[in-house]
């Protein structure tokens, strides 16, 4: 069996009228992420090192921001899609590895929540999940609240 490893990225800027959904979890705070989806830049990341991993193009090219239907759609929907995605291919998703880059808000309460939300969405074990959380020190967009970056990486093996 070939194992393949992804990486992927995403960052998207914080702005008021918008909520903050990471993980696909509600976490409240006076600002949320601007895009063209619910803007949930884990996922986002993780997509994309799924996508990448599978050489199965990117959020992008998968979900392009000019597509109505996925305006505001939810991150985990597009998600499941991946997911399904990767096992037409005959790929099996090993483990996520993920980091969430922000300086507000706190995210340790919610990291519980967003892993069980990833493992459910792709019908993993929520061990299989890593989802952490740092701050860049108020250094960058990230630190001095412009904005939240966050990184994947993940392991598949095929079929």
């Amino acid at each position: 069996m070939k194992m393949r490893v992804g990486f992927g990225y995403d960052a998207h800027r914080l702005t008021y009228g918008r909520r903050l959904v990471l993980g696909g979890v509600d976490i409240p705070y006076e600002k949320g992420l601007d895009g063209h989806s619910d803007a949930d830049v884990l996922l986002h990341a993780i997509m994309d090192a799924l996508l990448g991993a599978a050489a199965l193009g990117d959020i992008g090219t998968n979900f392009p921001d000019t597509e109505k239907a996925y305006e505001g759609i939810s991150s985990l929907k597009l998600l499941e899609k991946v997911g399904k995605k990767l096992d037409d291919n005959n790929y099996q998703i090993i483990n996520i590895d993920s980091t969430i880059v922000a300086q507000k808000p706190k995210l340790k309460d919610y990291i519980e929540d967003m892993k069980r939300n990833i493992a459910d969405c792709l019908g993993l074990l929520a061990r299989d999940v890593s989802v952490k959380a740092t701050t860049e020190e108020k250094m960058g967009f990230t630190g001095d609240g412009t904005g939240i970056s966050s990184y994947a990486v993940c392991l598949i093996e095929g079929k």
